[in-house]
């Protein structure tokens, strides 16, 4: 555990800048406090595309299923690309965080046990289907739980080694780190707070919030000048969340609290489950509800308002080849109607609001533990320990008319026989897809196996497809007929174009991302307009 210290101090701290062009800092300067790096090759090598490709999703019954059994499920996505996480001088750290703005991810890092050492990284996410690791921060001395970007600034939430940084008294700390063009700077300044480590943030217009875990404090901070207005001491605080005028907070032993915004009047408080000393958990907001990640208890539904429990999701039992010990509910994501929850080894489960409560769609398996999760538009971001940051991407459409097709609803294993002719429009997550015949589908599928076009066989897509996997030479594109787009295509695996194959772009605005090789054979014609992202078909 951190050395404890409860002083309460206001200062600032400026910092050096240094760009490098590897991750563990060959000159050694450990009194730098922020080393930027911004060498496109190096950052490019913590990119890793070893598992990138369409992701199994388990559907509801995730105990007893496999994705081969029972209907296809309608949660087509796929596993972009994995953040390797930084280290300096040899040590390793961890994702922490994850915060969105437009097309930046912002990612936060810490190092476990009694190291102080953090970082933050940003990841361009422009072009959707090849996710950029564009620029680097190492902060020696100091480790990172939370960043939340807010007007060209981006907040920071941690704990600094107090033997290391003359003139800070109390490791707990708040600070702003300003942007230019919202990538990251060489100076931010900091406000210490009481308390072992700053867990959580808010931002609100000309003030922000932070509280501090064990012997902690809800802090209300000037954004103009940079200090403390208010403090409130609250014991164990793990989480903090912002809704209209309201400040929200989990504390692992006295439950959630709601104070008002501008004075910090507590208006009312529940309570939740006791938690572990220390471990970081979320909470989030969905209409008037609050969820609140409960450790072992699971994820947890309260009304904010009269703060009467409406829901409760326990972990999930029985997994196989998994220690139970091992699943922990340790945050949670809201993203519309939809609700991702990080359960440690178990993986991400997604829920869906039906009505008044939340129903089960199914999990994510990623392999290792799942500590955090954070979805913004069509994005899911999972933090998994030393294994980094996964960057995950529904397979999505705009609207397309697609009159009188029926939605799909057979099994994992689509074959077209010779002589029929199907529609289909809707969401799907396949295995694989044979056409021998004329096949139309209209929406978003994703197929994580095999995909064949033979040669009599005309395939329509109108929408989006992803594809294979990229490690799996088993996964390939096979077309000997026709395959036409009208939309975005995803290939992970290789793309073979076989004697005769055509592949007709419709339309214009049409593009296709190729991981894998390509192979052409005799007499493949290629037409249309479209954008070929890594110019595979050339």
């Amino acid at each position: 555990m951190k050395k404890k210290l409860v002083a309460l101090v206001v200062g600032a701290f400026v910092v050096l800048q240094s760009c490098q062009n590897d991750d563990n800092g060959a000159n050694g300067n450990q009194e730098q406090k922020v080393i930027l790096n911004v060498d496109a090759e190096s950052l490019s090598n913590r990119m890793n595309y070893n598992n990138s490709g369409v992701i199994n999703f388990v559907g509801d019954d995730v105990s007893a299923r496999s994705p081969m059994d029972g209907n296809a499920v309608a949660f087509p996505m796929s596993l972009l690309a994995e953040v390797n996480p930084p280290s300096y001088n040899g040590v390793s750290m961890t994702a922490s965080h994850v915060d969105v703005k437009d097309n930046y991810v912002y990612v936060s890092y810490n190092t476990q046990g009694d190291t102080y050492l953090g970082g933050i990284d940003v990841i361009d996410v422009s072009q959707p289907n090849n996710p950029q690791l564009i620029i680097q921060a190492i902060l020696p001395n100091t480790d990172i739980s939370t960043v939340l970007f807010d007007n060209g600034q981006l907040y920071i939430a941690g704990a600094m080694n107090v033997d290391a940084n003359p003139g800070v008294t109390s490791p707990a700390f708040v600070a702003k780190m300003p942007l230019q063009s919202g990538l990251l700077t060489n100076n931010y300044t900091a406000v210490a707070l009481t308390g072992n480590v700053a867990t959580g943030l808010a931002v609100a217009d000309s003030k922000y919030y932070g509280v501090s875990g064990n012997n902690g404090v809800l802090a209300k901070i000037n954004k103009a000048n940079n200090t403390v207005e208010t403090t409130i001491a609250v014991d164990d605080l793990r989480a903090l969340g912002k809704i209209n005028t309201k400040i929200v907070v989990l504390s692992g032993t006295q439950g959630v609290k709601v104070y008002n915004a501008d004075n910090l009047t507590l208006q009312s408080s529940f309570s939740t489950s006791s938690d572990v000393l220390d471990a970081k958990r979320t909470i989030d907001f969905q209409g008037d509800n609050l969820l609140v990640s409960e450790g072992y208890d699971g994820l947890k539904v309260y009304n904010l308002n009269s703060g009467s429990l409406l829901q409760t999701l326990s972990l999930p039992t029985g997994l196989p080849n998994i220690d139970q010990a091992d699943v922990v509910t340790n945050a949670v994501s809201v993203n519309g109607d939809f609700v991702y929850v990080a359960n440690g080894a178990a993986g991400v489960y997604v829920y869906k609001k039906d009505g008044a409560n939340l129903g089960l769609l199914g999990s994510i398996q990623l392999g290792g533990s799942s500590n955090y999760v954070k979805s913004a538009g069509d994005y899911i971001f999972v933090a998994t320990g030393t294994g980094g940051l996964k960057i995950i991407k529904k397979v999505t459409v705009s609207t397309i008319d697609c009159t009188g097709f029926a939605t799909y609803s057979g099994g994992p294993w689509l074959n077209v026989n010779s002589g029929q002719t199907l529609n289909y429009q809707g969401s799907a997550a396949l295995q694989g897809v044979n056409v021998n015949q004329n096949l139309t589908f209209c929406g978003s599928l994703s197929v994580a196996q095999g995909l064949n076009v033979n040669s009599n066989g005309i395939f329509t897509l109108k929408g989006s497809l992803a594809q294979g996997q990229y490690n799996n030479n088993g996964t390939n594109f096979n077309i000997n007929g026709t395959f036409r787009v009208e939309g975005s295509v995803v290939i992970y695996g290789n793309l073979i174009l076989n004697s005769g194959a055509k592949l007709e772009f419709l339309g214009s605005g049409s593009s296709i991302t190729i991981y894998g090789n390509v192979i052409k054979n005799s007499n493949v014609t290629i037409t249309g307009n479209y954008t070929d992202t890594f110019n595979k078909l050339n």
